[in-house]
């Protein structure tokens, strides 16, 4: 679907399109991404929907802004990169971001990507602001949307850490691709039975992941009991010589023995000492007091903070 408008005088093309994306076009988005990180110091768009730019996922929505007229029709039929100033994303769940080209702010992109979201997603639609920069609220506000949700980025840099204390008959190990596929999945599930992202992972979120260029096994922990059950996990993530608390889940049948608090100090040792990292970042939701405060008696302060809004 394509649409011309008229924002401060701006003229500009709206172009919303089916998954995936033709190469060119995904690779003008990550750098539109890129350059955007680099003017603001906080990424814009997700690991998930750079991971679904080129790839087949059924219902998802690429929006994309170009000044003026876009480039020529492309043998997909599909516009070329070229006057690619803005791009947003929706998934089939509502969840929705954008970003526009630093030099092409406040001139109206913003607000004409945001309504192409609201034209598909309805009421069901929720947009991440990343770092909430000067404006997204200013944008929300105009447009009837509130802020339903926050998501604190937070940061540790090198310091002492206490050593993990394992819960009796925990053993731990780390992730066999292949072998433990299944059980992570089902225990990550259980865990984040009320969490919208992370506990819908499926078979095909979790080998897209699995084939990316900064997964390691042996910074992938399981924590078994000795009936070599699943009890827990920790995922961390390297990249850009930064590592990352990537996920941390407790089995409901193990909660409430400190088993999280021992999961991720392995995983911090492991980013720290045999990784040899000075810096470790996370992100934790706003409602999860606990882990927030674990996080932060570890030595975790909070770096920045993402919201999302809805449709008052």
């Amino acid at each position: 679907m394509n649409s011309a408008e008229l924002f401060y005088c701006v003229p500009v093309t709206l172009e919303a399109v089916p998954a995936p994306l033709p190469p060119a076009t995904a690779a003008a988005v990550t750098e539109l991404a890129r350059a955007a990180a680099q003017s603001d110091g906080v990424h814009p768009l997700s690991e998930r929907t750079l991971l679904h730019l080129d790839g087949e996922h059924p219902g998802d929505v690429h929006v994309l802004a170009y000044e003026g007229d876009p480039g020529t029709i492309e043998v997909s039929g599909l516009q070329s990169a070229r006057n690619l100033v803005g791009y947003a994303a929706l998934s089939p769940d509502g969840s929705a971001e954008l970003v526009v080209s630093p030099s092409y702010r406040r001139q109206g992109y913003g607000t004409a990507l945001l309504r192409m979201l609201l034209d598909h997603g309805g009421s069901r639609t929720r947009v991440w602001a990343h770092g909430r920069l000067p404006g997204a609220d200013e944008l929300a506000q105009r447009l009837g949307l509130e802020v339903t949700r926050e998501l604190y980025f937070l940061r540790r840099t090198r310091a002492p850490l206490p050593e993990p204390v394992w819960p009796e008959g925990i053993s731990v190990r780390t992730f066999v691709p292949g072998q433990d596929n299944e059980a992570w999945l089902a225990v990550n599930a259980a865990a984040f039975a009320d969490h919208p992202e992370q506990g819908s992972w499926t078979a095909a979120d979790l080998a897209e992941r699995l084939q990316q260029p900064w997964f390691d096994p042996e910074g992938f922990f399981l924590a078994v009991s000795p009936t070599d059950e699943l009890a827990g996990f920790h995922w961390t993530k390297v990249e850009e010589g930064v590592g990352e608390v990537y996920v941390v889940g407790v089995s409901p049948s193990f909660q409430g023995q400190g088993l999280g608090k021992s999961l991720t100090l392995q995983g911090l040792h492991h980013l720290q000492e045999t990784r040899n990292l000075n810096e470790i970042v996370l992100y934790v939701d706003g409602t999860n007091t606990p882990a927030h405060s674990l996080y932060k008696s570890l030595g975790f302060t909070t770096a920045a903070l993402d919201v999302q809004y809805a449709p008052a």
